[in-house]
């Protein structure tokens, strides 16, 4: 697996990747990999697809590894964290991109259904963060980068406690930097708009779809792999002076 650019970015590092089964976590692990990284991929109902993901790592002589891990139990992503450190020695650089969306108007969302989305979408993000600082801190350096969304930015009907969740990572983001900056800790966002993933295309169709992409001023809907190549930029060293920052790769949708 050639480096995209040539580089080889991230080669001697070690990624953590929560929910790299599928969609854009599939296309950061490969990203990634393609940069010379070794790769951890966390799954919890995408096992086939993580072992697919991760045989294509192995296949170009790289190393990966895959860890079940339901990123609404504590224990389960301390302990990926834990397996993936012992395996690998180190975790250099951790993507917290595991993530539900489901549709509830907000009148008759349920307790349940808000909690749900809140743990998966942001409280695992903490336990992932808290669990994998410890190392970075010793080591004097760790990227941590969280996967939130447009709808983070500006809310939106219908998903009230998935827009809350990715505005809540946004935040987790600079309340790290700030805190662990000086100790050589930068912690950073992507926010995608729609993109060509299974959940991406509930919305790419139909009316919505065309409402949709007629507000978008590149004309077109973004491809998992083009949200991976800005993780992999916020992981490497060409990002240094990145911290506490969100990329918006939108097509435009949003410019903030």
């Amino acid at each position: 697996m050639a480096a995209r650019n040539g580089k080889g970015s991230l080669s001697g590092r070690v990624v953590a990747v929560t929910g790299g089964g599928k969609g854009i976590g599939r296309a950061i692990v490969l990203a990634a990999a393609a940069e010379g990284a070794s790769v951890a991929v966390a799954y919890h109902d995408s096992e086939t697809g993580a072992k697919e993901v991760a045989d294509l790592v192995r296949g170009h002589g790289l190393e990966a590894e895959v860890f079940a891990c339901d990123v609404t139990d504590r224990e389960q992503v301390f302990s990926f964290i834990r397996g993936a450190e012992k395996r690998f020695g180190r975790i250099d650089g951790l993507i917290n991109n595991a993530g539900v969306m489901p549709d509830s108007p907000f009148l008759e969302m349920t307790a349940g259904e808000w909690d749900r989305v809140i743990a998966t979408n942001l409280t695992s993000a903490f336990h992932a963060s808290q669990a994998v600082l410890p190392g970075m801190l010793e080591r004097g350096k760790g990227a941590i980068v969280n996967v939130a969304s447009r709808l983070g930015l500006v809310g939106w009907p219908g998903v009230a406690h998935y827009a809350s969740a990715k505005a809540g990572v946004i935040a987790l983001a600079k309340s790290i930097s700030r805190e662990f900056g000086q100790r050589g800790i930068r912690a950073n966002c992507v926010a995608p708009g729609v993109t060509n993933t299974d959940m991406g295309r509930m919305v790419m169709q139909g009316e919505v779809g065309r409402r949709r992409m007629a507000e978008l001023p590149l004309g077109r809907f973004g491809e998992p792999g083009e949200v991976a190549d800005c993780v992999v930029y916020l992981l490497s060293d060409a990002s240094s002076l990145l911290i506490g920052q969100t990329l918006n790769p939108n097509s435009g949708g949003l410019m903030p």
